[in-house]
């Protein structure tokens, strides 16, 4: 039997130094992984200074990547590869996923990754009138006045974005209002 990868003797028994190294890891891989979103969609490259445009071939080699390391880790593993429910319920998953990640990098053409991050929380609203509706779920008064707020300020962010944008995709309002519904479609 193989031996499982130990942890470093000062993480083996303290939960709480084991979470914050899950919690520091986790957030140091999206911090980077949102930086070099926007560094990809919104800083020029080469002498001509162009723009990256293929955010659909950004989509397929995050898929591939992550994908790859999936199988890898399942295979390690050796775990069951079967899947748990029929097949084209997995495919209706994916291509959305898909669909909302293209959305997600080309949105950052538009606007900057703090002001889709910030709208991502702006999700709240939405999510707390389904769960009123279709889950029949109990939100107190304090919990709505929150979720308002942050739209509230993600509002702002989109409605009052910095003057020193770079991006060719920024020159007025359409611009905007279209970077806004590819958040949408992202949200979504």
């Amino acid at each position: 039997m193989a031996e499982q990868p130990s942890l470093p003797p000062v993480l083996k028994d303290n939960t709480l130094l084991r979470g914050v190294f899950a919690v520091g890891g986790i957030m140091s891989t999206l911090v980077v992984y949102g930086f070099l979103q926007e560094k990809i969609m919104r800083v020029p490259y080469g002498p001509n200074k162009e723009f990256f445009k293929y955010s659909l071939f950004l989509v397929f080699c995050n898929r591939i990547t992550t994908s790859a390391v999936s199988a890898g880790t399942l295979l390690a593993s050796k775990k069951v590869l079967d899947p748990v429910a029929p097949v084209y319920k997995y495919c209706v998953v994916s291509i959305s996923n898909i669909l909302t990640t293209t959305c997600q990098y080309e949105a950052l053409k538009y606007v900057s990754f703090p002001v889709q991050t910030l709208a991502k929380c702006a999700k709240m609203i939405p999510v707390m009138l389904w769960g009123t509706i279709i889950m029949q779920k109990k939100y107190k008064g304090f919990d709505y006045l929150l979720a308002f707020l942050v739209t509230i300020g993600c509002s702002l962010f989109i409605l009052y974005p910095a003057a020193s944008d770079i991006s060719p995709y920024s020159r007025g309002r359409e611009s905007t209002v279209w970077g806004v519904s590819l958040m949408m479609g992202y949200l979504g």
